[in-house]
């Protein structure tokens, strides 16, 4: 059975992917920010969801697929401002 640190640990590995510049931040914050596991399991959870609908997606599903897209991206714009965050921080 999938626990919640694996899924959160394939959401961080797909955003290492997406967001290739910010890699090291990403792996010092996963050792140091608890809360970054729970944003990597909701982006696990949303990316997974998205790629299911943009499969299958049927008509009436784009405003879902659509939905899903957005939430994708709010969770990268939330990561990407934690990252610079604690960038700032260590300066």
């Amino acid at each position: 059975m999938d626990t919640a640190r694996e899924a959160a640990h394939r959401g961080l590995l797909k955003l290492m992917l997406r967001l290739p510049s910010l890699r090291e931040d990403l792996q010092i914050l996963w050792r140091n920010d608890m809360s970054l596991e729970a944003l990597c399991e909701a982006y696990e959870a949303a990316t997974t969801t998205f790629e299911r609908l943009s499969k299958r997606s049927g008509v009436g599903e784009e405003g879902l697929l659509e939905e899903y897209r957005s939430v994708c991206l709010e969770l990268e714009s939330d990561v990407q401002s934690r990252c610079l965050s604690r960038m700032t921080r260590s300066r």
